[in-house]
């Protein structure tokens, strides 16, 4: 059926794409060739490059490119011979989990070295934090005589472009969006069909995931309920609150649906900021999420209070939980038919609504070059960079089989409507959840690394300790006093 979709998605982008050819686009396609890259031509756009450019003149550079094993990583792995044979550019997808990239990407940086010609750049990671030893891409983007991103940087969505691609300003080009992973609400449909009027009797209400009536206050007795009454399911709940990224990004969610962030100056959520000030870990709505995401984790037994995200879909897909917070590119572990007793009886939304909106997190990350490499690998990555964030890579990574993740181009997603949602039954989540009054993006921070580990530090230590949520913000805040600065503070 997903196949059927993907059929129907490409006539209907054909159909529009090439009514709304103006007599300007046929001249540039005049003046340029396209590179088919051993398929055909498509609707969504291929790569083009000048008549006289030799796609061969990197032939024989090798590249290794770091990237968290996700999705998009692993289309590229797949589908990558096709560029190699077309540029003569070999490129090896080094994918591995977050946290092991996370650490091979600091030492990289730190030592100054370039094993890593291509650099997976997450936002908050690495972007604001190694942005100097990022290559800048407008001298590429900009250069009449070598290809260029199909449709420009501004075919990609505004805040996928600021999030992903910039630190302080747009002046420089850090990195190219690539993939647009965000939260979303995962739960057993069969379990809250079948047991709905029982529910909704003992609690008063209908629990309808995903719906503005379903709050984090009704998500918490829920999963009491479910954990109670319901033999077939282990876990109403579970949550990601190992001692790893997970932990931050799930307690952020809680935290934005209040109103709350962690810094006051909203400019640090968009392009970012060198010093962020104080952290209002002190506010009301600080409070109010520390206390109950330590409710929502003290309800689960101690095998599965330190979970992260890999952990908790292979849990999920045993068909032991009825509700998680996870990312959206988990969808093909859970919906796989062979491997998942849960395929088939999944729905997806958007995380509960705390007082203010539904939080959910955006985790889209971009590609860059290491600017300690030579000319010709940059050039040779460069080329790469076009290829990878195409959109014809970009649909692959949504339709097929394995995939799910939504593309970061405007066009693309406008494109996906209502008629493929019954086969794509993440899609209208996802998009949702991207949508900026619902989308909750992480401060960007020059000191992000020790910013993130203070947190997570102190999350953990609020459970294994049994901390009030007072005595927890009190910790990172002093915690966080030696990286603020002056100017800041004094504000």
């Amino acid at each position: 059926m997903k196949r059927i979709a993907a059929c129907m998605l490409a006539l209907v982008m054909i159909t529009q794409l090439l009514a709304g050819c103006s007599i300007e686009q046929e001249n540039t396609v005049q003046k340029t060739k396209e590179e088919l890259f051993g398929e055909s031509k498509n609707a969504f756009g291929n790569v083009t490059a000048p008549f006289d450019f030799d796609w061969k003149q990197c032939d024989g550079v090798v590249l290794d490119f770091l990237v968290e094993n996700n999705i998009n990583a692993n289309i590229l792995a797949r589908e990558v011979d096709k560029f190699t044979e077309v540029t003569g550019i070999k490129v090896n997808i080094r994918s591995m989990d977050f946290d092991t990239m996370t650490k091979k990407l600091n030492m990289e940086f730190i030592s100054n070295t370039d094993q890593y010609e291509l650099i997976y750049v997450d936002p908050y990671q690495t972007l604001c934090r190694f942005y100097e030893q990022l290559e800048d891409l407008n001298q590429y983007e900009n250069n009449p005589d070598i290809p260029n991103i199909v449709g420009g940087m501004e075919s990609f969505s505004e805040q996928d472009r600021i999030v992903c691609s910039y630190f302080l300003n747009d002046e420089k080009l850090c990195a190219v969006p690539f993939d647009t992973t965000t939260m979303l609400l995962y739960y057993r449909e069969d379990i809250f069909e079948k047991y709905q009027e029982e529910m909704e009797q003992d609690l008063g209400y209908p629990p309808n995931p995903g719906a503005p009536s379903f709050t984090w206050q009704q998500y918490e007795e829920v999963s009491g309920w479910i954990t109670e009454h319901v033999p077939e399911i282990a876990y109403g709940s579970i949550t990601m609150s190992a001692d790893h990224n997970s932990i931050y990004t799930e307690f952020s969610n809680l935290l934005s649906a209040n109103g709350g962030d962690y810094f006051s100056d909203e400019g640090i959520n968009s392009y970012g900021e060198k010093n962020a000030g104080r952290l209002m870990a002190d506010s009301p709505a600080f409070l109010e999420a520390l206390a109950r995401y330590k409710r929502l984790v003290d309800q689960n037994p101690e095998e599965v209070k330190a979970l992260n995200w890999t952990e908790g879909a292979d849990l999920f897909k045993e068909g032991k939980v009825a509700m998680m917070l996870n990312w959206d590119e988990n969808v093909p572990v859970v919906e796989n038919e062979k491997e998942s007793l849960a395929s088939g009886k999944v729905g997806y939304g958007v995380l509960p609504y705390g007082t203010e909106r539904s939080a959910n997190i955006y985790g889209g990350s971009g590609i860059g070059i290491n600017s300690n490499c030579s000319d010709v690998k940059k050039l040779a990555a460069w080329l790469f960079i076009v290829w990878a964030t195409s959109p014809k890579l970009q649909i692959d990574a949504f339709l097929e089989e394995e995939g799910g993740n939504m593309p970061t181009r405007s066009n693309l997603n406008a494109l996906i409507t209502a008629q493929y949602m019954a086969q794509l039954p993440q899609a209208l989540a996802a998009l949702t959840a991207h949508k900026k009054s619902y989308a909750y993006y992480r401060p960007k921070l020059e000191k992000g690394y020790e910013f993130e580990n203070i947190i997570i530090m102190n999350l953990r230590k609020m459970l294994e300790v049994d901390l009030s949520a007072e005595e927890t913000a009190e910790n990172m805040i002093r915690e966080w006093e030696p990286y603020q600065s002056e100017s800041q503070w004094e504000k």
